[in-house]
C-alpha cells in the first residue's frame, strides 16, 4: 500500500473513500469536516442531533452524500474526548477505516490528518503516527490463502496548508518506514513453525536489508554462527535448549552502523525460540500451536535494526539473536541437568519449559564480551506470569540502571507502546539461588516475572540493562489497540523511539 501526501482539497479530491472525523461532544462540525458537511447537505450534523454518532472514540458514521464532494462515500471517525487524544490514538484511527475499506473491496482511501488541527498535535508527529497506522492497519499474512483478500492500494492524507505540508510528508515517510520494518518482523511470527525454524529464521536474517536503499543497505551487516561457533564458545544454555531438535541452534548477530566510527553500541538482545513445545517438561496441547510466536523478541530486535536503518538514526546498533528449536526427543535436555553457559554460571533446570532465559543469558554474555555496550536492551514472550501481572495492554520491564529506565519510560510515553517497571529487589534473588549449581531456572509460583528478569540480571552484570517481557503484548488474540488479531511487532514502536533519542548512547 502506497502512503502518500496530497496538498489539496479534500472536497475536490477523489478517492473511493474520504474520511474526516469529529470530537466528542462537539454538535457543529468545524475545519474540514465542517466544510464537507456544509457541501453535502448537513448529513453529518443531522446525524449528531438525531443521536446517530456523538463522536466517541472508536465510532464510525459511513455516509453516501451523492453531491458536494468528490469522493462517493464519506466516513466520519470519532475521536473521543479532545483531552484524552495523543498521538497513539491517531495510530488507531485507522484500523477502523482500512477495516471497513477492505469489507467494500476500496482501492484508494484518502484522509484529513487527525489531531493536526483543533487537536493540537505537532503536524509532523501526527503524520508520523497516522502513516504508521496506516502501515500496520493494512497487515495481514495471507500467504496461505487461496483467495487473496482484497487490498487498499493507496492511503492518501490530504493537507490544505501548504506551510505545513513539508513536516506532514516528512512525518508520513517516518511512520512509513518504521510500519514496514513492523511488518516484516511481524511476517517472521506469522510463519508456521515448520517454515521458520533457527536455520530459517537465520536465512530471513540473511534478507534483513532486502528492500532498503542503498545508504541504508551498506550499514547493516549479518552474521549467523552455527552450532561448531557455539560450542566453541560454550553457549551452555543455548546448546542444551537446541539439543532436542535435528536442527541445530543459530546465533544471529546484526549490526547497524549508524554512528561514529568506534563509538559505542547499543546491543538488543532478542529471544529466538521458533518453536516451543515446552520439551520434556510438555506443554498442555491447547494453544500450542501458537508457540510459533516464542521467537517475537528475537524478531522484534531483528525489525528494530531494519527501522533503525531505514529511519537513519544516528547510533551503532547490534541485535543479538540465539534462534533454537525446543523440542522433546532421546536427545533433549532434561529437568534435573545443571548446564554451564557462557559467562561460567551454572543452572540447574527444573523445567525445560523455562528455556528462553537459558538462550538469553549466553546471548548477553556474548553482546557484552563482544560489544562491550553503552546499554543493553532484552526483549522475550518469557513469562505467562506477566500475562497474568500485565494482561495483553502493558509489556513487563525490569532493569539494573535507573538512567536507563528513564528513557525506555520516556520513550514508551511518547511512541504509545506500554511498558511498567516490575522491581528487582535483591531478596528475590533467594528464589532462584540452587543447591548444586549457581541459579535454578524458575524460582517457584511467586512472582514469575520478575524471578525470571532476576535471573537474567545475573548475567547483564553491570552492564546498563533492561529487559522487557511481551509475553502478553506480542499476540493479539482479537483486534485491539489499533491491532487485528495475530503478531503486533512489539517492541519495535518503543525501541524505534528509544534508538532515536538525542545524544545518547
Amino acid at each position: 500500500m502506497k502512503i502518500e501526501l496530497v496538498v489539496g482539497d479534500i472536497l475536490r479530491h477523489r478517492a473511493d473513500l474520504a474520511v474526516v472525523n469529529l470530537f466528542e461532544g462537539v454538535k457543529r462540525p468545524g475545519g474540514a469536516t465542517g466544510a464537507v458537511d456544509a457541501a453535502i447537505g448537513g448529513a453529518i450534523a443531522a446525524a449528531i442531533r438525531d443521536g446517530d454518532f456523538d463522536g466517541k472514540w472508536g465510532e464510525t458514521l459511513l455516509l453516501r452524500p451523492g453531491r458536494g464532494i468528490a469522493s462517493p462515500r464519506v466516513l466520519v471517525v470519532g475521536l473521543g474526548k479532545k483531552e484524552e487524544f495523543t498521538p497513539d490514538r491517531v495510530r488507531q484511527t485507522a484500523l477502523p477505516v482500512l477495516r471497513l475499506a477492505k469489507k467494500l473491496k476500496l482501492k484508494t482511501v484518502a484522509s484529513v490528518l487527525h489531531g493536526a488541527g483543533i487537536g493540537g498535535l505537532d503536524p509532523r508527529e501526527a503524520a508520523q503516527f497516522a502513516a504508521l497506522g496506516a502501515a500496520l492497519s493494512s497487515y495481514e499474512y495471507d500467504r496461505y490463502k487461496s483467495e487473496k483478500a482484497s487490498r487498499v492500494e493507496r492511503f492518501q492524507w490530504i493537507e490544505r496548508n501548504r506551510t505545513v505540508a513539508g513536516p506532514v510528508k516528512a512525518g508520513l515517510g517516518e511512520g512509513a518506514k518504521l510500519g514496514e520494518a513492523i511488518n516484516w518482523g511481524r511476517d517472521l511470527v506469522a510463519s508456521p513453525p515448520a517454515d521458520l525454524r533457527p536455520d530459517g529464521l537465520a536465512r530471513a536474517a540473511k534478507r534483513l536489508a532486502q528492500g532498503l536503499e542503498p545508504a541504508a543497505k551498506k550499514r547493516i551487516r549479518v552474521r549467523v554462527h552455527g552450532i561448531g561457533e557455539i560450542r566453541a564458545w560454550k553457549m551452555g544454555g543455548i546448546l542444551a535448549v537446541g539439543r532436542g531438535s535435528e536442527v541445530s541452534p543459530r546465533l544471529i548477530v546484526a549490526e547497524y552502523r549508524g554512528g561514529r566510527p568506534g563509538g559505542r553500541w547499543t546491543a538488543l538482545v532478542g529471544k529466538g525460540v521458533t518453536f516451543d513445545t515446552g520439551g520434556i517438561s510438555l506443554k498442555k496441547w491447547e494453544g500450542m500451536e501458537k508457540m510459533k510466536y516464542d521467537m517475537a523478541g528475537g524478531a522484534g530486535m531483528l525489525a528494530a535494526i531494519r527501522a533503525a536503518a531505514a529511519l537513519g538514526i544516528r547510533k551503532n546498533v547490534v541485535a543479538v539473536v540465539p534462534a533454537v528449536e525446543n523440542m522433546p526427543s532421546g536427545t533433549a535436555f532434561r529437568p534435573g541437568d545443571v548446564i554451564r553457559t557462557m559467562s561460567g554460571k551454572t543452572v540447574e533446570v527444573l523445567s525445560t519449559d523455562a528455556e528462553g532465559r537459558l538462550i538469553l543469558a549466553d546471548a548477553i554474555a556474548y553482546a557484552r564480551k563482544r560489544y562491550r555496550p553503552a546499554a543493553m536492551v532484552d526483549a522475550a514472550t518469557l513469562t505467562g506470569a506477566c500475562v497474568v501481572a500485565l494482561g495483553s495492554v502493558t509489556m513487563g520491564m525490569m532493569g539494573n540502571d535507573e538512567t536507563l529506565l528513564l528513557r525506555m519510560k520516556e520513550a514508551s510515553a511518547a511512541s504509545g507502546e506500554k511498558a511498567w517497571e516490575l522491581p528487582l529487589h535483591e531478596e528475590y534473588l533467594e528464589q532462584i539461588k540452587s543447591d548444586i549449581g549457581d541459579l535454578k531456572n524458575i524460582g517457584g509460583g511467586e512472582a514469575g516475572t520478575i524471578t525470571a528478569g532476576y535471573f537474567l540480571k545475573e548475567f547483564a552484570g553491570d552492564t546498563p540493562w533492561v529487559h522487557l517481557d511481551i509475553a502478553g503484548v506480542a499476540w493479539r488474540e482479537k483486534e485491539r489497540m489499533g491491532y487485528a488479531p495475530g503478531p503486533t511487532g512489539a517492541p519495535v514502536r518503543l525501541l524505534a523511539r528509544f534508538l532515536s533519542q538525542e545524544g545518547k548512547a
